[in-house]
C-alpha cells in the first residue's frame, strides 16, 4: 500500500474525485481518464515490468441488470480497459461471483459486452494459490485466484453499496473478490464476526496491493444492499492508490461517518491505511459539489457499531438476524449453496420452521448454526430474506434517541 509514516510525519495520500452525472461512455470515460490524472495519469499505474499484465477486477457480485447498481457499470469497466489499452498494456478482467460462473454474470450486467468491444479476454477466478503473508494481523495465508497471483498490476474497481455485514461495500470490501468462491465460504466461518472479518480484509488488501482502485459512485446504492437496496445517484467517480482512504471519502460524500463501518473502524486502530481528514488529500472536484442527504445505512449496520462490541454468547441478541418471507421465496436453494456454515434446508425437514414451510419447500434458517455473516442476504436473487434487528440492539436504538 502507498502510505508512508516517517518520523511521526504522515505524507498525505491522494483521492481524486470526479463529476460524472450519467453513465453515458463519453461522461464516463472523461471522468475515468481526469480522476487517473490527478493521480499522476495512468502511466505510474502501468505494470512492472511492462511486458506483464493487469487484472482488472470489478464488483460482479451476481447476474443483474446494470441498472439495479448491483455490479460495476459496464461503461465504468470500459473506461477503464481503453485507458489502460491505450497506453499499451495487456488486460484482462474477472472476479469470483458470488453466485453464478463469471461468465453468466458478465454477460447479465454488461461487462461481457465491453470486453468483446475491447479485445480483452474474460478470465475465471476459480482456480486458487496458496499464498503466505507474514506481515497478516489475523490471516498469514490467503488462497488468491490465480490471475491475481500471475498479474503485474491489479486495479480494482468497487461499487459503492451498503453491505449487510461490513456495513458498506466501496474498494476495500471488493478485494474479497480475488479470493475463489468455495475458499471465501471458508473465509467467512474463520472469521465470522465483524472485527475478525474486517481484519482479514486489510490483511487481504496489503496481500494483493491494488496499484490503483477506482469506485463507481455514479449510482450508488443505500438501504438494503448490497442487492436489494435502492439507487441512490451520487454523480461520482473517485480513485486512488489507498483503497481505505478512498472508501473513507466515499462515506463522507453521503453524509456517513467512516467510523460506522467496522473495517475503516479497524483500520483506524491498527493503522492500516489512511482514514483522518489529516491524512487525505481531495484533489479535483470539491466534495461540496455533491449533495447527498438521506443516505441509508442496511438494518444490521447500528448492531455492528462500536457499542455492540460484546462476547459470543450474546452476539445473537445484539446482531441482526436473517429472516426468509415465505412469500418471496421460491425454494431456488442459492442462499444454502451460500451459506458457510450449512445453517440452510430448502423443502426438508430443519429446525428453524413448521411443518407449513417444509410442504411449501421455503428456505429455512438453522439459528443456532447461522453465524450472521448474511450470505444469504446477500445472494438471494428474489430478495426473499431481510435481516431483522436483534432485541438487545432495538431497545438499545430506542433508548440511545432519548439521549
Amino acid at each position: 500500500m502507498p502510505w508512508m509514516r516517517t518520523g511521526g510525519i504522515t505524507l498525505k495520500i491522494k483521492v481524486a474525485l470526479a463529476t460524472c452525472r450519467s453513465y453515458s461512455q463519453d461522461n464516463v470515460s472523461h471522468a475515468v481518464r481526469l480522476a487517473t490524472d490527478l493521480l499522476g495519469g495512468v502511466e505510474a499505474f502501468l505494470p512492472r515490468p511492462r511486458d506483464g499484465f493487469v487484472v482488472v477486477k470489478p464488483n460482479m457480485l451476481s447476474p443483474y441488470q446494470p441498472e439495479r447498481a448491483v455490479t460495476t457499470h459496464p461503461a465504468v469497466v470500459g473506461a477503464v480497459l481503453d485507458l489502460f489499452k491505450q497506453a499499451g498494456a495487456k488486460v484482462v478482467v474477472g472476479d469470483s461471483p458470488g453466485h453464478g460462473s463469471v461468465s453468466g454474470v458478465a454477460a447479465k450486467c454488461g461487462i461481457a459486452a465491453v470486453c468483446r468491444e475491447a479485445g480483452v479476454d474474460l478470465v475465471s477466478f476459480d482456480d486458487g494459490v496458496a499464498r503466505k503473508h507474514p506481515a497478516g494481523r489475523v490471516c498469514k495465508e490467503f488462497v488468491l485466484a490465480r490471475p491475481i497471483v500471475d498479474a503485474s498490476a491489479v486495479i480494482n474497481i468497487g461499487k459503492m453499496k451498503t453491505h449487510g455485514f461490513m456495513t458498506f461495500t466501496g474498494a476495500v470490501k471488493n478485494l474479497f473478490g480475488c479470493i475463489p468462491g468455495a475458499e471465501k465460504l471458508r473465509m467467512h466461518l474463520r472469521y465470522n464476526d465483524p472485527r475478525a472479518f474486517s481484519l482479514m480484509l486489510l490483511d487481504l488488501a496489503g496481500l494483493v496491493k491494488p496499484r490503483l482502485s477506482i469506485l463507481d459512485a455514479v449510482v450508488a446504492m443505500d438501504g438494503d444492499g448490497p442487492s436489494h437496496g435502492r439507487p441512490r445517484h451520487i454523480g461520482a467517480i473517485l480513485a486512488s492508490e489507498d483503497p481505505v482512504a478512498l472508501d473513507v471519502v466515499a462515506l463522507r460524500l453521503a453524509g456517513v461517518d467512516p467510523m460506522r463501518v467496522p473495517y475503516l473502524r479497524a483500520a483506524r486502530e491498527v493503522s492500516a491505511g489512511s482514514t483522518r481528514p489529516e491524512e487525505i488529500e481531495v484533489v479535483g472536484a470539491p466534495p461540496e459539489e455533491f449533495h447527498v442527504t438521506g443516505f441509508a445505512l442496511p438494518p444490521a449496520a447500528r448492531a455492528t457499531s462500536g457499542i455492540f462490541t460484546v462476547v459470543r454468547a450474546v452476539r445473537k441478541h445484539v446482531t441482526a438476524i436473517p429472516w426468509v418471507d415465505a412469500a418471496k421465496c421460491v425454494a431456488c436453494g442459492v442462499c444454502a449453496e451460500s451459506c458457510p456454515p450449512g445453517a440452510i434446508t430448502v423443502g426438508s425437514a430443519g429446525t428453524a420452521a413448521g411443518t407449513a414451510a417444509i410442504a411449501r419447500g421455503t428456505a429455512m434458517i438453522d439459528r443456532h448454526r447461522c453465524i450472521r455473516c448474511f450470505c444469504c442476504h446477500e445472494m438471494c436473487p428474489e430478495g426473499a430474506i431481510s435481516l431483522r434487528r436483534g432485541v438487545i440492539a432495538s431497545i438499545a436504538d430506542r433508548a440511545l434517541e432519548w439521549l
